[in-house]
């Protein structure tokens, strides 16, 4: 047998290296082909009623339609979405258990809680960054307030005298009162809940005075004339609540605050099968009907790819790093 030429071997190695790729790959996009044998579960960290239960229950339909299987959906709550999260992480990595959430178990949630069994970044998939929104200020109807500069001379009357509710420490809406509260010196203090869906029958019946929660969710309770709205936390006002203040235009400078909800998977779970799932609730999203009723609730669409919804996470968790230490919240 004569020398084998150094350009056949780089060949012959090519040629393996390009079989084994395949072969690796091979079970991931079996797992694809098969991804329509049972319904799938979408988790939620909160009680119904929330931004991410809002969310998840307007995909729900279009997105089981187009994927061609059911979609149902399971509240979980507990630890401000941390049980949810923690049980999604260790889930079975096969694309049937996801996790619809906002940042706080995700990138706030780790750095507060030395009880925290996962690690966000690593043990979830990051599949699509789903929506954004603004926070906004609402008071109990019977709070003898109708402005931001109203509530803080109360403050300052009665320092300790006023509550504020949230959906749990360390959760988006409870940094949103932490920063009013460094922002502008009051005293107010804070109230707990397992969820945005327990804060709202909380403010709704004067057991708090105040919330920070999102537009989705109190957008139709405005609207209503259920609660006060005092200000919106984004850098302009919002489409839906023309009449709504910013804290700029309140008089508080400085705040910008705004949420998000993200669809994640277990950590392991392949890449065909996150592309699939982004690109359905993409398709779910844009649905007319469903883009319409998200928008009209104080969403802003965006359905991004993992990898870009993988780097927005990290960014997120940076910034929220910082911002715990200064505020010193730990449970």
């Amino acid at each position: 047998m004569g020398k084998m030429k150094k350009s056949d071997m780089v060949r012959g190695l090519t040629a393996c290296a390009a079989l084994l790729t395949l072969f690796c790959q091979a079970p991931a996009f079996a797992q694809v082909d098969d991804y329509q044998s049972k319904p799938i579960t979408i988790v939620i960290g909160y009680p119904p009623g929330g931004g991410a239960d809002t969310v998840a229950r307007v995909l729900q339909q279009s997105a089981s339609n187009i994927l061609g299987r059911r979609i149902l959906i399971e509240n979980r709550p507990g630890a401000s979405g941390r049980v949810a999260t923690d049980h999604v992480a260790r889930s079975k990595p096969d694309g049937y258990t996801l996790l619809i959430s906002p940042e706080g178990p995700i990138v706030i949630g780790p750095h507060i809680s030395s009880t925290v069994l996962y690690d966000a970044l690593k043990d979830l998939k990051a599949v699509s960054l789903l929506t954004r929104t603004s926070t906004m200020l609402v008071a109990t109807p019977n709070l003898p307030v109708s402005s931001v500069k109203e509530l803080l001379e109360r403050a300052r009357a009665k320092p300790g005298g006023l509550y504020f509710g949230s959906s749990g420490v360390g959760g988006p809406n409870h940094l949103a009162g932490e920063v009013f509260k460094q922002l502008t010196g009051a005293n107010i203090v804070h109230v707990p809940y397992p969820g945005t869906g327990a804060v709202i029958p909380a403010v709704l019946s004067g057991e708090v005075d105040i919330m920070f929660g999102f537009v989705p969710g109190l957008d139709p309770l405005v609207k209503a004339k259920s609660v006060k709205p005092l200000a919106v936390g984004s850098a302009t006002r919002i489409a839906s609540l023309p009449d709504v203040p910013t804290m700029a235009e309140a008089g508080v400078e400085g705040y910008d605050m705004s949420s998000w909800i993200g669809l994640f998977a277990p950590g392991p779970t392949p890449q065909p099968i996150a592309a699939k799932l982004q690109s359905v609730m993409a398709q779910a999203m844009n649905e007319p009907a469903v883009k319409d009723r998200l928008i009209g609730m104080g969403f802003d669409i965006v359905g991004s790819e993992p990898d870009a919804f993988a780097k927005f996470l990290k960014s997120e968790d940076d910034k929220y790093i910082p911002l715990l230490k200064t505020l010193n919240i730990k449970e």
